[in-house]
C-alpha cells in the first residue's frame, strides 16, 4: 500500500495508519474545523467505480467559499497540497477544509484523493485570494489590486464574475461589416482596443474570438489566429471584452499592464471577498491511470479535473464548480458517478477524441457554456469522435449548446435535458452524426428532452448520414422541433412521445448531393400539439424524387389529428388522408413530383458520388 497524506501534506508512513479508525468530523465540531494534520485513519479505499455505498454530495449551489466568507463557521485558513505525489498513495484532505493550488497527478498510477470527516467535501482550487485593495483614486466605484497575472477567472463570494464587455446583453451585440480576413469596420465608444478580445459570432452554432491588435480609426485589426475556416462575416455579430472602459456594471472587471480592477456595488468592498484564477487545472491526472477522487469539490479552475491521456479514473461523489474551459476532460475507461457540475465558460464534461469506454451516470450538470458572456460551447456532455459512451439517468439543465453529444458505440438512457441550446442555434438536446457514413451503433432511449431554446434545435439531432440509430421510448416536448434526421439513413425511431413542438415534430432534411436518407422506420410514436402544426416535413434538395424512400410510417398515433399532416417537398402541405393515401401503415408507396425519374438504389449512388453535397 502507498503511503498517505493527510491534510497538512505531510506523509504518515503506512504503519501509522494502523492505529485504529479516526471519528469522523461532525459539523462545526472543534476537531473537524481546526483539524491541521490528519487523524490516523481507515485502510486504503474501497476499490470500485461507482461506490454503491458511497454518500451523494450533490448539494444545492452554494454563494460562498467553504471556510472562507461564510457567517456560520470561523474563517479558516487556506491549506497547501501535497506535492510530489508518489504512485499508490492516498491523499486524505480535510473536511470543510479549502486547498489552494493544482494538485498534480500527471502520470501518476493508483491514487485516491478523498475526504476525510463528514463536515462538507474538502475544496480543491487554483484560485488565490486577492489582496492590497484600494479604492481607485478616479473612479470611486472601482477598487485595484496589484497582481502579476491575468486571471483566468475571478470570484465574488465564490460567485462568477464577468469580464469587463461592451455592450453589455447577451443577446443583443453589435454589427460591423468585414473589411478583410483581420479587419473589421465598426464604431465604439473607445479606441482603447489594443490586447482586447473581440468574439464574434460565426455561425447558428459557433462562435469565434481573437484578440485585437490595434484600432485603426474605424476599422479593429486583428491578431493573427486560426478560425477553422469560420471567419469574419460580411455583417458581423460581435462584442469586445477586457477593457476598463467596458466596466460600467458592479461585477465587471478587468486586468491591464498588472493591475486588476473591479467595479462593486455602492457601499460595497471586495476586501476578503475576492480570489483570482490562473490558467490552471484544479486537479492535473493527464496520462494518469487508476486515479479515484472521491467526495470533493473543484472550483475556479480553467479545466476542474483533467484526465486527458489517462485510463480507469474513477469520480464519485464530486462537485466541479465555475470552471473556464471544462469541467471534466475524461480519459478512457473512466466512470463518473454522482458528479455535480455547477457552471461553465465553455464546456461542461469532455473527452478528447481518442477516449474510450467512458461512463457517465446519476450525475447533474447545470448551466454548462452559460458563465459570463456567450463563448463558443460545445455542449454539456460532449464526446465528438470518442466512442463507447454510457451516458444514464443524468440531469441536464441550462445549458448553452447542446445537452448530449455522443459518436460511436454509445448508450444514452433515461436522462433528462431540459432547457438546453439556450445560447447557440442549430442544436440538439441529444445529438449524433455520422459524416463516414460507417454504421454508429447508438441507442438513444427512455430520456426526457424538453423547453429546448434556440430558433433551429431539435429535441434529438441525427446529423449528417446519422445511421443505425434506435430512438426508442424519449418523452420530447415543447421543443422548436421534436427531432431532425439530416441525411439519415437505416434509424428506427419507435415508441417515442412528440408534444408541443413549435414547428414540426419530426423533419426528414436531404441536403446531400446524392439521395441520402433511405429505410428509416418511424413506427408506434405519438403525436400531439397545436393542429396547425405539420408533424412531418419531408424536406430534399432534389424535389420530390426522393421523399417516398425516406422512412416507412405505421401504427403512429396522431392526438389531434393535424390539419395538414405533413409538408412534402413538390407536394406543399398535405392532409391527413392523403398522408395516409401514400404512406400509410408503412406502405411506401410511390411518390414523386412529375417528370421526374425513380431515383437509383442508395449504395449504388453513393459509390458514384465522390464528394458529399451539403
Amino acid at each position: 500500500m502507498g503511503t498517505r497524506l493527510v491534510a497538512d501534506a505531510t506523509r504518515v508512513p503506512p504503519a501509522a495508519t494502523a492505529r485504529g479508525r479516526a471519528a469522523s468530523c461532525a459539523p462545526l465540531a472543534l476537531a473537524c474545523l481546526l483539524l491541521a494534520v490528519g487523524a490516523p485513519g481507515e485502510a486504503a479505499a474501497r476499490a470500485g467505480s461507482d461506490g454503491s455505498g458511497s454518500r451523494n454530495r450533490l448539494a444545492p449551489p452554494e454563494t460562498t467559499l467553504p471556510g472562507t466568507t461564510s457567517l456560520k463557521q470561523p474563517i479558516l485558513p487556506v491549506l497547501s497540497l501535497p506535492e510530489h505525489v508518489q504512485d499508490g498513495d492516498i491523499i486524505e484532505l480535510a473536511c470543510g477544509r479549502t486547498y489552494a493550488g493544482t494538485l498534480d497527478l500527471e502520470r501518476r498510477h493508483h491514487v485516491t484523493v478523498k475526504t476525510k470527516g463528514s463536515c462538507g467535501p474538502a475544496v480543491i482550487t487554483p484560485a488565490q485570494p486577492v489582496e492590497g485593495w484600494r479604492r481607485d483614486p478616479h473612479d470611486a466605484g472601482t477598487w485595484i489590486a496589484d497582481m502579476p497575472f491575468a486571471p483566468a477567472l475571478l470570484e465574488l463570494d465564490g460567485r462568477y464574475l464577468p469580464l469587463a464587455h461592451h455592450p453589455n446583453s447577451s443577446s443583443i451585440w453589435l454589427r460591423g461589416s468585414r473589411v478583410s480576413a483581420e479587419r473589421l469596420r465598426t464604431s465604439l465608444p473607445s479606441t482603447d482596443l489594443a490586447g482586447a478580445n473581440l468574439v464574434w459570432r460565426a455561425a447558428d452554432w459557433l462562435i469565434q474570438e481573437r484578440r485585437i491588435a490595434r484600432a485603426d480609426d474605424t476599422v479593429l485589426v486583428l491578431a493573427p489566429g486560426d478560425d477553422e475556416g469560420f471567419g469574419l462575416l460580411p455583417q458581423t455579430e460581435f462584442y469586445v471584452e477586457g477593457k476598463r472602459w467596458m466596466m460600467d456594471l458592479p461585477g465587471e472587471w478587468a486586468w491591464q499592464q498588472g493591475q486588476l480592477a473591479l467595479r462593486m456595488a455602492a457601499g460595497s468592498s471586495p476586501v476578503g471577498r475576492v480570489r483570482a484564477a490562473p490558467s490552471a487545472p484544479g486537479i492535473a491526472a493527464n496520462d494518469a491511470n487508476d486515479i479515484r477522487i472521491e467526495d470533493i469539490e473543484v472550483r475556479a479552475a480553467h479545466i476542474g479535473i483533467n484526465g486527458a491521456g489517462g485510463h480507469r479514473m474513477r469520480i464519485s461523489d464530486t462537485r466541479v464548480v465555475n470552471s473556464v474551459e471544462a469541467a471534466i476532460v475524461a480519459g478512457s475507461d473512466t466512470v463518473i458517478a454522482r458528479v455535480q457540475v455547477d457552471g461553465t465558460v465553455r464546456h461542461g464534461i469532455r473527452a478528447n477524441d481518442d477516449a474510450r469506454e467512458v461512463s457517465i451516470v446519476d450525475s447533474r450538470i447545470a448551466n454548462a457554456g452559460m458563465l459570463g458572456m456567450p463563448k463558443r460551447s460545445r455542449g454539456a456532455i460532449v464526446f465528438e469522435l470518442a466512442s463507447g459512451q454510457s451516458i444514464r439517468n443524468n440531469r441536464i439543465s441550462d445549458a448553452g449548446y447542446i445537452g448530449i453529444r455522443v459518436f460511436r458505440h454509445a448508450r444514452v438512457t433515461d436522462n433528462v435535458v431540459e432547457r438546453a441550446c439556450l445560447r447557440l442555434s442549430d442544436c440538439g438536446g441529444i445529438y449524433t452524426f455520422a459524416r463516414d457514413r460507417a454504421p454508429l451503433d447508438v441507442v438513444i432511449a427512455r430520456n426526457q428532452v424538453r423547453s429546448l431554446g434556440g430558433a433551429t434545435s431539435f429535441g434529438i439531432y441525427l446529423d449528417d448520414f446519422a445511421n443505425d440509430v434506435l430512438v426508442q421510448d424519449n418523452e420530447l416536448s415543447r421543443n422548436p422541433s421534436g427531432m431532425q434526421l439530416h441525411n439519415g439513413f437505416r434509424n428506427r425511431i419507435e415508441g417515442n412521445r412528440f408534444d408541443d413542438s413549435r414547428r414540426e415534430h419530426i423533419l426528414f432534411n436531404e441536403t446531400a448531393g446524392f439521395a441520402a436518407i433511405e429505410a428509416n422506420s418511424v413506427k408506434g410514436n405519438r403525436f400531439s400539439g397545436p393542429a396547425a402544426v405539420p408533424v412531418f416535413r419531408l424536406w430534399s434538395r432534389h424535389g420530390g424524387a426522393h421523399v417516398a424512400r425516406f422512412a416507412d410510417f405505421g401504427r403512429n398515433v396522431y392526438a389531434p389529428l393535424p390539419t395538414a399532416m405533413a409538408e412534402i417537398e413538390g407536394r406543399g402541405l398535405v392532409s391527413p388522408g392523403q398522408w395516409r393515401q401514400w404512406f400509410g401503415d408503412g406502405d411506401a408507396r410511390t411518390l414523386r413530383a412529375s417528370g421526374t425519374r425513380p431515383a437509383p438504389p442508395f449504395k449504388r449512388q453513393r459509390e458514384q458520388e465522390q464528394g458529399v453535397g451539403q
